[in-house]
């Protein structure tokens, strides 16, 4: 025996589904409804069978809406995380090119800002004593080429020109050589101390600018096809509320970390305002520039894990899921590759509620097809039922079920 709510529920549903009255269509039953199945595309069975009509009033009380498929501008933007460091061509290494002691140094602690020209450390170098005097020798004798030997000597070993003009004025060696920064910046690192015995070749210091820094970001896999070279960043800093830096991504490395599948990428930056410090961590936004596209807003998709569709208006009031090809995808839009053409009307929101409704009259369609093929109601007649929904209940053996219409349970 047949539940009693299945009963009717098929019958509401499929009377609410082929709609009643005279304008109302007759479904196909039996085989003349697969045959013409088999005939139809996809689409269009698809279209016939699962429509659901909407009313705009209730729509909008159920917080339903729609848009239009149009060419707009479709583009993602991407965030990352970096780390701020000095751009590499604004640092340079103060080294020793002689052997010798420190005999007293002024840049006597790290971050130490100096600037073009200031003394570093006081060397003394023996070496550099005895070439001086060998140059005093050479000019004393009138051997010009000797005294051009060891001047020469004197210069290749980074002897300031002032220090040599000093030499020559006054014809005594001196003792001690000061090291002097070739730039100006800050003290990044220090490797020297007071009194170190330093070899030729030792590096003593590392000069840093700050007014430029570099931003290396590490942007994941998925999102690598974003990067660019010349891509406008906005780089945001957690110590600076409200402040905003732009620069340009530099640099992209050529391969990808293996074990973070994240993809390095450098941004350089102006720091005019010296606020900015190598080793703070910093937000970018990777805003790429957007094309015109067929969208759709995204809430418009539902997808189902192996294909996305949306609810296209049929024309006649009547939405009707279709299978669309999705592209790139933005903030609110997303692309539409296929499926859909400019000016098609689609629900906007709660497709969830349109795909639950055609999931089940297709269910409850495909149950009444069942029961109609070779099941017999005895000649019974359902009063209230006309057209296409009384025609579908002929043939349904309805012996023994009893239907209450006085109002009970």
């Amino acid at each position: 025996m047949m539940p009693r709510w299945l009963a009717i529920g098929a019958v509401v549903v499929l009377a609410s589904a082929c709609g009643t009255g005279d304008g109302a269509r007759e479904p196909k039953s039996g085989m003349s409804a697969m045959d013409a199945m088999d005939h139809d595309s996809p689409r269009d069975t698809a279209a016939d069978s699962a429509g659901v009509p909407l009313d705009r009033l209730a729509a909008e009380r159920l917080g339903i809406t729609f848009a239009r498929a149009a060419m707009r501008p479709v583009g993602r933007g991407t965030r990352a995380a970096g780390t701020l460091t000095y751009a590499e061509p604004r640092r340079e290494y103060v080294n020793a090119r002689v052997t010798g002691w420190v005999e007293e140094l002024y840049a006597d602690f790290a971050g130490k800002p100096v600037r073009k020209g200031e003394g570093l450390l006081a060397l003394y170098a023996p070496e550099l004593v005895s070439a001086q005097e060998e140059f005093l020798s050479a000019r004393r004798l009138g051997d010009s080429a000797l005294a051009a030997a060891a001047l020469r000597r004197l210069e290749l070993w980074n002897v300031p020109h002032e220090h040599l003009a000093e030499l020559e004025r006054t014809g005594r060696p001196q003792r001690r050589i000061v090291l002097r920064a070739p730039r100006s910046g800050e003290i990044a690192e220090k490797m020297v101390t007071q009194g170190q015995a330093v070899q030729a070749g030792d590096n003593l210091f590392l000069i840093a600018d700050r007014t430029t820094l570099w931003v290396e970001l590490a942007v994941f896999e998925a999102d690598a096809g974003v990067l660019r070279l010349g891509l406008p960043v906005g780089v945001t800093v957690d110590a600076l509320p409200g402040r905003r830096y732009t620069g340009r991504v530099t640099f992209i490395r050529p391969t990808v970390d293996e074990k973070t599948r994240t993809l390095s990428a450098r941004v350089e930056i102006a720091n005019g305002d010296g606020r900015l410090r190598p080793g703070m961590f910093v937000t970018a936004e990777l805003q790429p520039a957007a094309t015109k596209r067929l969208g759709i807003p995204l809430t418009a998709v539902l997808p189902t894990g192996t294909r996305d569709l949306v609810f296209v208006n049929r024309g006649d009031g009547q939405f009707v899921p279709r299978e669309v090809q999705v592209g790139a995808r933005g903030d609110s839009l997303v692309e539409i590759v296929d499926g859909l053409k400019p000016g098609d009307e689609v629900v906007a929101s709660a497709t969830y509620l349109l795909d639950s409704e055609t999931n089940l009259a297709s269910a409850m369609q495909g149950l009444m097809l069942q029961m109609g093929m070779g099941l017999d109601m005895g000649g019974m007649q359902m009063e209230g039922m006309d057209g296409a929904a009384g025609r579908a209940m002929e043939g349904m053996d309805m012996k023994g079920m009893k239907m209450d219409t006085g109002g009970g349970r």
